[in-house]
């Protein structure tokens, strides 16, 4: 089954231009001449129209409680869950208003982007890196109904797509980009948790890594030009396959839609090289 998406259905409308934009200047990127200030401004004007404008169909009930797309938490867990979406948008780096300061995963996945030979953080990464507050709920709902004797404050700690990063490199630079990142990313003190690379997978094809700051975790996810766009084209299929509504026999159709599109993505040389990894334990693949 497909990773959780990046974007989970966060204003999707207008991904095509930002695959195309960053996918064409991979091979001579200039991080250092990133207008930071104008990705902030535009930031910020995003986040005011979305703190007016609440996910469709998403109920905030009198009682303290949120329902949405057929699961719901009760008041505590909804507690719990908007404490956990604090916590995680303290981690990333801004702050109310928006800025970023010095301190902060996002400026520090900026630093990491300057650092590499070859490659780029996706376009309009400030304004996604923060999984938004009703997918946030969602997916705790389900981990709730999933493990109901689990304390609901360690599975909303589990939730390490909270904060969320995508990588992309040219093919020939791919495998490694991967081992610079990491070299990277370990130099700046985070952790490395887990690491799943899914280049022989049937229905998704990328390396999906879960690093750790010391309190909390965040997902960096690395990708190719041509994964990530088939990313984005199975997105609609994924968010389908994980609502409960869905039936059986749409779900099979989905599913080999899914694999036929993953199935024309080029490996990149070394991908299948890449090895599983798990910190403190042993893991086999898959």
């Amino acid at each position: 089954m497909a990773a959780d998406g990046l974007y989970d259905g966060d204003a999707l409308d207008d991904l095509s231009d930002h695959i195309g934009r960053a996918g064409s200047r991979l091979d001579r990127l200039d991080p250092g001449r990133l207008d930071r200030e104008q990705v902030y401004n535009e930031l910020r004007a995003h986040d005011r129209v979305a703190s007016r404008a609440p996910a469709d169909g998403a109920e905030h009930r009198a009682d303290g409680g949120w329902k949405w797309k057929g699961v719901e938490l009760d008041p505590a867990a909804n507690r719990i869950a908007d404490e956990a979406l604090a916590i995680r948008r303290a981690a990333e780096g801004r702050d109310a208003e928006g800025n970023y300061a010095e301190t902060g995963i996002t400026p520090a996945m900026r630093q990491v982007e300057a650092g590499l030979e070859h490659g780029a953080l996706v376009a309009d990464t400030e304004r996604f890196a923060l999984k938004s507050p009703d997918r946030f709920k969602e997916k705790l709902a389900k981990l709730i109904a999933r493990y109901p004797d689990q304390p609901v404050g360690e599975l909303a700690a589990a939730i390490h797509d909270g904060i969320r990063y995508t990588l992309l490199f040219p093919d020939k630079h791919y495998a490694a980009g991967v081992t610079e990142a990491t070299r990277l990313l370990s130099d700046r003190g985070y952790c490395l948790e887990q690491r799943k690379p899914s280049w022989d997978d049937a229905d998704y094809r990328g390396v999906n890594c879960r690093w750790s700051d010391g309190t909390i975790e965040f997902e960096v996810q690395f990708h190719t030009p041509e994964s990530w766009e088939a990313k984005q084209r199975t997105h609609d299929i994924y968010e389908r396959l994980c609502d409960l509504r869905t039936t059986p026999q749409e779900r099979g159709r989905l599913e080999r839609e899914q694999r036929e599109i993953a199935s024309t993505i080029p490996v990149p040389p070394g991908a299948l090289d890449i090895e599983f990894y798990r910190r403190g334990g042993r893991g086999d693949r898959g």
